[in-house]
């Protein structure tokens, strides 16, 4: 391949996604477009958008980073039409490759990519079965994964899922999430985040970071949060994301007497100020595919204790780059905070190693180099 892309024509690529968030998944996506440019590559960005919505965060950031985006208008989660026009963008744009990444945008995609007769990639970044519903779309998504001509996982873990679906190996590829470095400096003495909330430099700070959700534990974050008030001086507990769970979880706040401990910090676009004022980042997932907190969080020298599900043992190395606890297990976040309050420089020294790792393993440019290779393997038919 010509990194340059100067050897070979533009290659177009209709990008899929129905979620409006600027999450991980989200920002690893516009990324990997902003930089595919310099390899030969043009990723036009598609979203979803429904009723009066004539655009979301996600098309926005896309924008602002100069990108092409088309917008998807439906009527209803399933809207046949939506297939119709997929279809017109693949001719407008003139794409070459279909490239998916959640259970709407699989089907409809596929379908078009395939009326079209078009090459089809989906990218998996982990499933989310909340209910009885979600529980019926992750099955139907992997049903689906199996018709098409590549997969993408972000972890090992998830490739192993991905194989128990039965999609046939030689279609899977593991390119797992990634960062760009040079963004992530971390500086312990920046206090701006601290003295927006009232934090002096004696307070320890200590983050769950995502999507307010039952599939990322706060409420079990919480939970451990009031024993923990007992037995770690001067603490105060960060929720920093939006999401469906906020009012059950402010609600939780209250009824225990956990408002003078806990802070709702809303959505962030400043998260290098932010992770530079905290302590320590608490992941409490009960699914990931890879996260790319855990690798924010390292890259940044805060010492991270997370559930070990998805990718997040190929980053957490126990008791050496983090420490892995098992989700839903409120008493061994309990634990490990308590031991993190007894013994912080331990921790510090595990976050720098973990540091290391992640610039070794989860470099941006690399994961750019093999999404542009296997984007060049499917355009020369190669199974």
């Amino acid at each position: 391949m010509n990194s340059s892309g100067s050897n070979k024509s533009r290659v177009t690529i209709l990008d899929l996604r129905d979620s409006p968030w600027v999450d991980g998944p989200g920002r690893t996506i516009l990324d990997c477009a902003s930089s595919l440019r310099d390899h030969g590559y043009n990723l036009v960005i598609g979203t979803f958008s429904g009723g009066e919505q004539k655009t979301n965060a996600y098309a926005e950031e896309a924008k602002r980073r100069g990108l092409e985006v088309r917008t998807i208008h439906e009527r209803g989660r399933f809207d046949h039409r939506v297939v119709g026009q997929i279809i017109k963008l693949i001719d407008d744009v003139n794409a070459d490759i279909v490239h998916t990444h959640d259970f709407r945008s699989n089907v409809f995609g596929l379908l078009a990519a395939r009326i079209r007769r078009k090459p089809a990639v989906s990218t998996v970044h982990g499933w989310i079965a909340n209910d009885t519903k979600g529980k019926f779309y992750v099955a139907a998504d992997k049903a689906v994964l199996r018709f098409f001509d590549r997969v993408i996982t972000v972890s090992e873990r998830t490739k192993v899922l991905v194989e128990k679906a039965r999609v046939a190996h030689r279609k899977i590829t593991v390119i797992p999430n990634a960062l760009t470095l040079e963004r992530y400096v971390p500086d312990r003495f920046a206090d701006a985040f601290r003295r927006e909330i009232g934090a002096n430099r004696d307070t320890v700070l200590i983050a769950n970071i995502g999507r307010l959700s039952p599939e990322k534990g706060q409420l079990e974050f919480l939970q451990a949060a009031q024993e923990l008030v007992r037995r770690c001086e001067n603490v105060k507990f960060i929720l920093i994301g939006i999401g469906p769970d906020r009012d059950k979880l402010e609600r939780f706040v209250v009824e225990h007497g956990l408002s003078d401990a806990v802070i709702f910090a809303g959505f962030r676009q400043d998260m290098i100020n932010v992770y530079n004022g905290l302590d320590l980042v608490v992941q409490s997932s009960y699914t990931e595919g890879m996260p790319n907190v855990v690798l924010e969080a390292l890259l940044m020298e805060v010492p991270v204790i997370a559930t070990d599900v998805g990718g997040t043992a190929e980053i957490i190395e126990h008791e050496r780059t983090g420490v892995l606890i098992r989700p839903g297990a409120v008493g061994e976040i309990v634990e490990q905070i308590t031991a993190y309050c007894r013994d912080p420089a331990r921790h510090r020294a595990m976050a720098q190693l973990g540091r290391n790792l992640v610039s070794e393993r989860y470099d941006h440019g690399r994961r750019v180099v093999k999404l542009a290779a296997l984007y060049d393997s499917l355009l020369a038919g190669v199974q």
